[in-house]
């Protein structure tokens, strides 16, 4: 985490961080000294280390217990939760006798979303300090939290790789076509460390966007940065002025943070300017105005507050360029914990961040809005926009310059499957979801076919998904959104099914489609199917279009299923002579043969057979005085699987 956060962040220490007054010298006496003055410091990655050096070395068990606590507090603090979970379960797993170390343990528990296990950590907590009620809310917020992940909200929150470094990447903020942003990076100014966060210290950044979602290679804003921490920008809609955080001063010795300006003249940012409310006694940071410039929230520890860090704000005349006095938001907004990173849209609803609300773990990003005077409750904007990591530093694109299908807003977090240290994400409007529920079906027997392979293809031919059906012949799937597609069944020794034609243009709400699929078996040797609805003229071969209509389905049949091979066999009556019968069915069944290789059937896979007057389905042979409806059935054109294992001509 880098320092502009940091410093704004004041967290818990659980317990006395001075171990240096043991009653007994010690041979530790000295490194452990220069631990706990890094960790006083604030310096949590370099005690951190100090610490876990020195733990190597202790014998005595009660001092290497304090030690192991400090270890993973100073992980903790320095928002390293990966390696504060391991040695706070080494912490837990020595019997370390304050119970606060139990909360502090299902509160890194749910940074990695693991909530039943945090329950069951603020459970164990409650039962050993059932006077505490933070301990029962903590366990009631697991469940709360975890229903919200089952059921997120329609935002799809991606990290933009383009911009994010294994490092601190965060506090981004739209302006002007341009993502401005902190980062400790590499590219940062200057060479020192800060020892809270063992990054460098930060600087402000600026990234061109194109098409809405493309982003260019960040640059530092020279001008504005110095060797120390810099970050945490509000800029006006032109990007010309310019409010951001400063800690430790430009030489690095200040103790506090505090808000400063400068002005974009002819292509040059003026010399930063500290805002005259601004106090070496308190930090005020994170700076964001309303959309006519009237009012500033902030962040501050200033006095009158609720507890660490509050949300404010403060009248403003840029006219005469006169500041308010600081109001705080009150009880609905801030709590004794942590508020930070305030930003105000255009319709005047303010977001920040706070630990010290129901959320999903960390900071989780929350909104209210002032009615009259006073701020309503603050509301979480709950899963996916928050999760079990730090959620903080929200912006929105202005909705003049929305782009449909890009993101509307930004924010920061350090949540897992990130690129590094905090990243910053997109947020865009999740598209509405249509699913498919269905079954296959034996057409014969009506039973379920299970292990059937479902496909859903698109217009343009590409699969979207091929998954198989249960043992009940269920399936279920998401279906895209303004395409339009086919869904396909097939099941070995079964005919594949034709494709059942789906639309999901125009599609304005969550949708569930329900389909019933049936597959015929594919047809034994002995099995001759008559194609009804080929006919002919008298005396002729050639395909009518009524008859083509029939072969087109044919057509459909052989593509669907392409290891078929087939006989394809014409059947006259009995009126004329038996060897023109003859000649005559074979004409028709070639003709038959001609139509499907022209739609893209292989040859190889149609025998054509004349059967002529050898096959009559009823009694009406020569001299049989018959009607000609009786006749007709005679006239036919029949299909007979005889192999369904074709491989095609290599």
């Amino acid at each position: 985490m880098t320092g502009l956060r940091n410093l704004l962040l004041f967290s818990l220490v659980l317990l006395n961080p001075v171990f240096a007054q043991q009653q007994k010298e010690n041979p530790y006496q000295f490194e452990l000294a220069k631990a706990d003055d890094a960790f006083i410091s604030k310096k949590y990655n370099t005690a951190a280390a100090l610490y876990q050096r020195l733990y190597n070395k202790i014998k005595e068990p009660e001092l290497k217990q304090k030690v192991l606590f400090k270890i993973a507090d100073s992980y903790r603090n320095s928002n390293n939760f990966k390696q504060a979970l391991k040695w706070y379960e080494e912490v837990l797993n020595s019997k370390y006798p304050d119970p606060a170390v139990i909360y502090s343990y299902g509160q890194l528990l749910k940074n990695f979303e693991r909530y039943e296990d945090a329950g069951r950590a603020f459970y164990d907590y409650s039962f050993e300090m059932p006077d505490d009620i933070k301990g029962k809310t903590a366990q009631k917020s697991c469940a709360i939290v975890a229903e919200w992940k089952a059921n997120p909200l329609k935002y799809t929150v991606k990290n933009i790789s383009e911009i994010n470094s294994e490092f601190s990447d965060y506090a981004s903020f739209y302006a002007n076509g341009k993502l401005y942003f902190t980062s400790s990076s590499k590219e940062a100014q200057g060479n020192a460390i800060f020892e809270w966060t063992g990054q460098k210290y930060s600087d402000l950044f600026e990234s061109r966007i194109s098409n809405g979602n493309s982003y260019s290679k960040p640059i530092p804003l020279k001008a504005i940065n110095s060797n120390f921490n810099e970050g945490v920008a509000w800029l006006d809609s032109t990007a010309t002025s310019l409010y951001f955080t400063q800690c430790n001063g430009v030489d690095g010795k200040g103790l506090k943070c505090k808000i400063l300006s400068s002005f974009l003249l002819e292509g040059t940012w003026t010399p930063p300017v500290p805002l005259p409310f601004n106090s070496d006694s308190f930090s005020c940071g994170h700076p964001a105005f309303t959309s006519d410039g009237k009012r500033m929230y902030f962040s501050s520890d200033m006095p009158g507050g609720y507890g660490q860090k509050d949300i404010w704000y403060l009248s403003f005349d840029p006219v005469r360029n006169q500041w308010g006095n600081p109001v705080n938001l009150g009880k609905e907004v801030n709590t004794p914990e942590d508020e930070l990173f305030p930003y105000a849209d255009e319709n005047g609803t303010v977001y920040y961040s706070s630990k010290g609300m129901t959320g999903m773990g960390g900071l989780d990003l929350f909104k209210t809005k002032d009615t009259l005077g006073s701020f309503k409750a603050a509301e979480n904007l709950k899963y996916p926009i928050n999760s079990g990591g730090d959620d903080f530093g929200i912006s929105f694109v202005p909705k003049s310059r929305l782009q449909y299908g890009a993101p509307f807003a930004y924010l920061t977090s350090n949540r897992e499957g990130g690129e590094g240290d905090d990243d910053i994400y997109s947020i865009a409007i999740k598209p509405y979801v249509f699913l498919v529920k269905g079954t296959v079906f034996d057409k014969a027997t009506s039973q379920p076919l299970g292990s059937a392979s479902v496909s859903l293809i698109l217009s343009n031919g590409s699969n979207v998904f091929n998954i198989k059906t249960n043992d009940k012949g269920q399936f279920g799937g998401e279906l895209p959104i303004n395409e339009l597609m086919g869904l396909q069944a097939r099941k070995e020794k079964y005919l594949t099914s034709n494709a059942l034609r789906i639309d999901s243009r125009g599609i304005e709400k969550d949708s569930t489609m329900e389909v019933a699929i049936y597959l015929d078996l594919v047809p034994n040797e002995d099995v001759e199917i008559t194609m009804q609805g080929i006919y002919y003229d008298v005396d002729k071969w050639e395909i009518r279009p009524d008859a083509a209509k029939i072969l087109d389905s044919m057509t459909v049949i052989l593509k669907n299923n392409p290891t078929l091979v087939i006989e394809l066999a014409s059947h006259t009556d009995s009126r004329a002579a038996a060897d023109y019968n003859i000649e005559l069915s074979k004409k028709r069944a070639q003709s038959c043969v001609n139509y499907l290789v022209q739609k893209g059937i292989a040859k190889d896979r149609l025998v054509p057979v004349g059967y002529g007057e050898t096959r009559l389905v009823n009694d009406c042979s020569d001299d049989v005085d018959c009607t000609e409806e009786e006749h007709q059935q005679n006239r036919r054109t029949t299909v007979r699987v005889i192999r369904s294992d074709y491989k095609g001509k290599k």
